[in-house]
């Protein structure tokens, strides 16, 4: 874990360095959406904030200033130029205010047990969002299906062989999957470049594609629409969490998830309708010939089950309709959700 820390670090003074001449502070007599939360809120957790709110209302939106608040979001001020900091010493005009504080106009809680804990629909909680690169982009064009089950990701094991999500979660880790997967018999290992070359051949529609990002990746811009091309995407843990954005990346362009943590989508995703799940290792060969056994018919429906599920519960959110309600927003700090 020092080791992932000190990456971090690294990453982002680099990332800070250069794009510190992008921040810039409110100074205008106009309406604001207001942030101020906790000092262990994470990055993702405020994009997530931002984008859900950028999609209901035009107000600018100010963030309570600290130095930390500066360091890690400082890069997303040259993309996002609705986002400011609160000027020291500066009186705002707050149309809505997300806090903590009992009077804010959305009460913001970490409480992500509240979703994972039930399979039925948490009304008032912020859906997840895809990797934010995703938000800036166009709709990506979706493909025909040219491939059985694709899984993409980072694999490194000195990041993912550790216990955070076996002893916290009580489930299989990335790495654990990663090396299960790799000894089944339709599984072949190839970059992303020899997908793209590939891809129309007809050779990986029976086939599991595992992509590992240090072999050459696709790049983010391109990625969701590669990945349509899929029936099936295998979703492994993430490093401190099991939610991970690609099951949401898949969902939106009508691939079916493979997964071991279903009830983390709200609601729960359901077994046989909108997904596929194994709990240990000795699933994993079963749930891939699953798959791979589905005829087109079976399939199809399936997708537009995940197409439907990700347009009701995913797409967007209606803030108003949750006014003056604790507001469950998942954080990525491990204190937080375990």
């Amino acid at each position: 874990m020092i080791f992932v820390l000190k990456k971090k670090i690294q990453k982002k003074l680099k990332e800070f360095r250069l794009n510190y001449s992008y921040v810039r502070f409110y100074a205008d007599d106009k309406p604001v959406i207001y942030l101020d939360l906790k000092h262990q809120t994470k990055v993702r957790t405020y994009l997530n904030l931002f984008f859900r709110i950028r999609a209901v209302y035009d107000n600018p939106i100010v963030v309570k200033f600290s130095v930390l608040r500066m360091m890690f979001l400082a890069k997303w001020f040259k993309d996002l130029d609705y986002i400011y900091f609160e000027k020291p010493f500066s009186r705002l005009n707050k149309a809505k205010i997300f806090s903590h504080n009992k009077k804010a106009d959305f009460k913001v809680n970490y409480n992500y047990r509240k979703v994972y804990s039930t399979n039925e629909y948490q009304e008032n909680a912020l859906p997840y969002i895809m990797h934010p690169a995703n938000y800036l982009l166009p709709q990506p064009e979706i493909l025909p299906k040219n491939i059985g089950i694709i899984l993409s990701g980072n694999f490194e094991e000195k990041i993912y062989n550790t216990r955070v999500i076996p002893d916290n979660f009580g489930l299989l880790n990335r790495w654990e999957i990663y090396t299960e997967i790799l000894k089944h018999k339709k599984g072949l290992s190839i970059s992303g470049t020899e997908l793209v070359q590939d891809l129309y051949s007809g050779c990986f529609k029976d086939k599991f594609i595992v992509m590992k990002w240090q072999s050459g990746a696709i790049p983010t811009e391109k990625w969701r629409h590669y990945l349509s091309s899929a029936d099936f995407i295998f979703c492994a843990p993430g490093m401190t969490m099991p939610m991970c954005h690609n099951v949401l990346e898949a969902m939106s362009v009508g691939v079916i998830p493979i997964l071991n943590y279903q009830n983390w989508l709200n609601p729960s995703l359901e077994d046989g309708i909108n997904c596929l799940v194994f709990r240990d290792e000795k699933d994993i060969e079963s749930v891939i010939d699953k798959a791979l056994a589905f005829s087109d018919l079976q399939k199809n429906e399936m997708a537009k089950n995940v197409i439907e599920y990700y347009k009701i519960y995913y797409k967007s959110f209606v803030f108003c309709e949750n006014e003056s309600k604790d507001l469950i927003v998942l954080n990525e700090n491990i204190n937080d959700i375990k």
